[in-house]
């Protein structure tokens, strides 16, 4: 009998490749390698076919329904230098997707390109430069998402010496509606979560001890919402922290207000009219910054669990113990040590806390979990090692491997992740100097791209809040608060004079996070004037009001939500904001904690299946 210590050893190293290697699977690319010289125009080719529906790497076995092909680059990398690889992929039927990945060395090697777009378009193709990544062994994967039979593919990689043109986002820009919560409802809503229920329609948002829930009337142009107190008695009458969480295809909504070691909690599945009562978490919580998440659980393919049975069982130990389908996490700090808890049924219990990192490997206080459609689990970190961190794991949250974000530097607020419908992951920040960033990662973390700053065209100079939120691979959004005013705008202003107007603005993504275009999404009324503190309890009196997050949703047409806390609501501070000649310090703002949501009324969706029936207000 093989012992769990050994079967979950070699869960944990299967899984962690992203992809299930078959023992002795032929691989179908002919030829199978090729060699490329440093010399313009060299060019290596091949063909290759898989039939299958599978939804990126993690999923596909190769030989069946992904192909494997081995590049060389000969020579030196400095041979390189100046040039760039072409990799490019066609087939015959347009309607087909086949998508392509590009890892240094081996498969289990970093992710260095990819191309994930959608099926209509009957190609794919990615650019680098090997005198940067490098010379030597590169290996293509090339994954049948949605592949008919006798549909092949031709393969080419080329040596140009003509850089590829730089990407612009060149949409239209979304537009957004400000919504500001009915007098008397959410007017202590600091620290506000956002969830959509793709079943009823309806979004979901908690703040302090508020639970509300939003309808739209669709009927009228734009949309009219409607606001309605639906308080649990559980989470409505004490909380050192609030966090609310909707999985949006099961329509189920978790409320957790943190109490000492766990939280009160429960969950609603008709939104807010009746609760059940939940543990609130695992044995041995923290007692700071709880997050609640969930998503699909980490298993196996029928292929998968046939040529990998003994891992595969283990991970099957993990899944879902009653009728709901879909996991939930609940994970929390104590100081340094943070923690996750599984509940494999629906969130009614949890199973005892698993460490997520050490106080030697991140900082205590963490961002709120993510779970991507093929079951991985991510946790942000703002600071890991002197960079920004993700916290990831592939074993339904029994154990984890913290990943640093190359390139970035540690912040002030914690960081935002999205995860696409192909585990593409996005990962939104604030830098050391105080811009808003994000990077893309199609390795879970191992390695990271076009880490990009999002603020550049509004000349943002101090960014709070920073919330992702992805739908399809290509497709994600971006909000954070932000104002172009630089000087200390999230510490401890005891003089009022930082002179800040702050804004909530959106970026949008529809090329995989190549190009970003961002939009002011409160163009005519202020979030904040002055400080918007980050320094916790510390903070002086009056500039901590909108506490420390904020959040972002998509529903289930692909428009974006966004929950925020408006700290300038009368008429005087948004007027004083409105003027570039007045002074903007905390002694002008209102210091109010109102319930605020941004709904995207026009522009392209983060769903393109949508692009052709375009939003409407």
């Amino acid at each position: 009998m093989i012992g769990w210590t050994t079967v979950r050893g070699a869960m944990c190293a299967l899984l962690s490749l992203g992809v299930f290697l078959a023992p002795g699977s032929l691989l179908a690319s002919s030829p199978s390698s090729g060699t490329i010289t440093p010399t313009a125009g060299s060019t290596s080719r091949w063909t290759g076919s898989a039939v299958a529906a599978t939804n990126g790497e993690s999923t596909c076995v190769d030989g069946t329904n992904c192909d494997v092909h081995t590049l060389t680059l000969s020579g030196t990398t400095a041979a390189y230098a100046g040039k760039y690889l072409t990799i490019k992929a066609t087939w015959p039927v347009s309607a087909d997707e086949y998508d392509l990945y590009v890892h240094k060395g081996g498969l289990t090697g970093p992710v260095i390109a990819s191309a994930t777009q959608g099926p209509l378009v009957g190609s794919q193709f990615v650019e680098f430069s090997p005198g940067v990544t490098g010379a030597g062994v590169y290996t293509i994967h090339i994954v049948a998402s949605n592949v008919s039979p006798n549909d092949p593919y031709s393969a080419v990689a080329s040596v140009g010496t003509i850089p590829p043109p730089r990407p612009s986002a060149n949409f239209t820009p979304p537009t957004y509606q400000n919504l500001h919560s009915p007098t008397g409802i959410g007017d202590n809503s600091g620290e506000p979560s956002i969830g959509s229920n793709w079943k009823s329609g309806n979004i979901m948002t908690n703040a302090v001890l508020d639970t509300l829930r939003v309808s739209f009337n669709t009927a009228t142009s734009p949309a009219t919402p409607t606001w309605k107190l639906v308080d649990s008695p559980i989470t409505s009458t004490t909380s050192l922290d609030p966090i609310l969480f909707t999985d949006p295809v099961t329509g189920r909504t978790f409320v957790s207000q943190l109490a000492g070691t766990t939280s009160l909690a429960a969950y609603t599945d008709d939104d807010g009219a009746t609760y059940s009562p939940s543990q609130g978490g695992g044995i041995a919580s923290g007692v700071d910054h709880q997050t609640v998440g969930g998503g699909p659980f980490k298993e196996c393919t029928a292929l998968q669990t046939q040529l990998n049975p003994g891992p595969c069982a283990a991970l099957k130990a993990r899944g879902p113990l009653t009728s709901y389908p879909h996991a939930i996490y609940y994970a929390s700090q104590d100081i340094g040590l943070a923690q996750m808890a599984l509940s494999q049924n629906g969130g009614l219990t949890f199973e005892a806390s698993h460490p997520m990192y050490t106080l030697a490997q991140c900082g205590g206080l963490h961002g709120h979990v993510k779970v991507g459609w093929d079951g991985n689990v991510f946790v942000p970190n703002k600071g890991c090692s002197g960079a920004q961190g993700l916290v990831v794991s592939q074993d339904n949250g029994l154990s984890f491997t913290v990943r640093r974000v190359t390139g970035s530097t540690p912040g002030t607020s914690d960081p935002s992740v999205g995860v696409g419908s192909k585990g593409r992951v996005y990962f939104g920040y604030v830098d050391a100097g105080g811009h808003p960033k994000i990077a893309t990662s199609d390795d879970n973390g191992q390695s990271w791209h076009n880490n990009q700053d999002v603020g550049a065209k509004f000349h943002i100079q101090n960014t709070f809040a920073p919330e992702v939120m992805a739908g399809d691979n290509d497709r994600a959004a971006f909000f954070f608060v932000g104002t172009p005013s630089a000087g200390a705008g999230t510490g401890d202003d005891t003089s009022s004079v930082f002179s800040g107007v702050w804004h909530g603005y959106i970026a949008t993504t529809i090329d995989g996070g190549k190009s970003w275009l961002t939009v002011d999404a409160t163009p005519k009324d202020a979030v904040q004037l002055g400080v918007v503190c980050t320094n916790g309890t510390t903070c002086p009196t009056g500039t901590r009001n909108l506490l420390d997050f904020n959040d972002l949703t998509v529903d289930k047409v692909g428009r974006v939500y966004a929950a925020y806390t408006d700290g300038c609501i009368t008429s005087d501070c948004i007027a004083d904001g409105n003027t570039t000649t007045d002074n903007h310090t905390k002694s002008e703002n209102d210091g109010a904690t109102k319930a605020t949501l941004l709904r995207q009324a026009t522009g392209i969706s983060l769903f393109s299946k949508y692009d052709k029936t375009p939003l409407k207000p």
